[in-house]
């Protein structure tokens, strides 16, 4: 199955091959720079596909790269494509749907980290900053943007910042020659495909190359891929289980419908028909 994987097609934007490459605290920290334009302290840890919740009964959350600097200000960095062709593709949906999506999962992102920040305790000054970032292979708000930064702010006072320490970026690849920041376009050009043309994009693409050429790694993503594919295969089956199950709910419910017909029109009373069928006396009279 795999023995023709075509490996150097694999580019940065794959999503496994992108959380092992910024596995690299330095290329991370730059990343981190060039996106946020701020200096970033050393990383204290980093995770990549942080599994996260609200509380007992939330919905689990997968974070990409998950990084925490000394200070515990947070920045979660999440590669969103649509690019089929990946060995590993964790999201098969329409292009529309994902950009739908997009602003209520960084909503629910920002949710968790903050929860997670903040432990049992601890005062709501206490939290830090939380960065959301997603590096987008499309432009998902069509405002021909590279970068969409968004904070609260006032709608009475647009000057006006809420000051909730939360801050949300997507970065739109394909506006790569719309910015002035050539650091940031350079990136933005390598993610679209293009040939690393930065001092940075270079050790990013070498790192990525590395990893790429890794039997260790090849393995890790193979196996990744197949259980993806068998969870599929199993979820698949248990939809087809399931459509089988009210197929013959149906069913039945057709026949005794048929059936009810057949001794209404024979003159049977309500009462009697809906107690033989089973139905009930609404479903029967509704029938006479």
């Amino acid at each position: 199955m795999y023995s023709n994987i075509d490996w150097d097609a694999i580019t940065i934007k794959n999503n496994f091959l992108f959380q092992e490459t910024l596995r690299n605290k330095s290329l991370c920290k730059q990343l981190l720079e060039r996106v946020l334009h701020i200096q970033v302290k050393t990383i204290r840890y980093m995770e990549t596909e942080k599994t996260m919740k609200a509380q007992l009964s939330s919905k689990n959350t997968r974070l990409d790269v998950y990084v925490e600097d000394k200070d515990g200000n947070v920045a979660d960095i999440e590669m969103q494509t649509t690019d089929t062709k990946s060995v590993i593709n964790y999201d098969e949906r329409d292009e529309k749907t994902i950009i739908r999506e997009l602003p209520l999962r960084t909503r629910y992102y920002q949710n968790i980290i903050g929860t997670n920040m903040l432990r049992k305790g601890m005062h709501y000054r206490e939290l830090k900053k939380a960065y959301v970032i997603f590096i987008c292979t499309f432009d998902p708000f069509g405002a021909d943007l590279p970068v969409y930064h968004f904070t609260y702010r006032c709608k009475e006072d647009c000057n006006l910042q809420m000051g909730d320490l939360t801050e949300n970026i997507f970065l739109n690849v394909k506006a790569a020659d719309k910015t002035d920041d050539e650091e940031l376009a350079a990136f933005l050009r390598y993610v679209n495909g293009q040939k690393p043309d930065s001092s940075f994009t270079k050790k990013l693409d070498e790192e990525a190359t590395r990893i790429k050429n890794n039997d260790d790694w090849r393995l890790k993503a193979m196996t990744l891929d197949m259980e993806i594919q068998d969870m599929k295969k199993r979820i698949a089956k248990r939809e087809r289980e399931k459509g089988k199950q009210e197929g013959l709910k149906e069913g039945a419910q057709n026949s005794k419908i048929e059936i009810a017909k057949a001794m209404l029109a024979d003159g049977m009373e309500i009462a009697k028909v809906a107690k033989l069928t089973n139905l009930s006396v609404k479903e029967v009279t509704a029938l006479a």
